[in-house]
């Protein structure tokens, strides 16, 4: 018999733990309610761009800077 009271239990706290994250996820829900669907081409943008001015950066770094890279050759002996 206690070994039922037991599962009984068990139960029990595991669903009060799934009801509290629902709620909890409901009330996330309406707190962000307000904010508009993000487009995901938004982020793929920002990272084609991020990528393009870094190697904007990265070239004129390194004409810069020719000793730098094997790139833009050694020094004559």
């Amino acid at each position: 018999m206690t070994v039922v009271w037991i599962v009984i239990g068990v139960v029990v706290l595991i669903t009060a733990l799934l009801v509290a994250l629902e709620v909890q996820n409901a009330r996330r829900r309406k707190a962000l309610a307000h904010l508009e669907p993000v487009d995901p081409r938004v982020g793929e943008r920002a990272m084609s761009e991020a990528s393009a001015a870094h190697a904007v950066i990265e070239g004129q770094a390194k004409s810069a800077h020719p000793g730098i890279s094997g790139a833009g050759g050694g020094p004559l002996a």
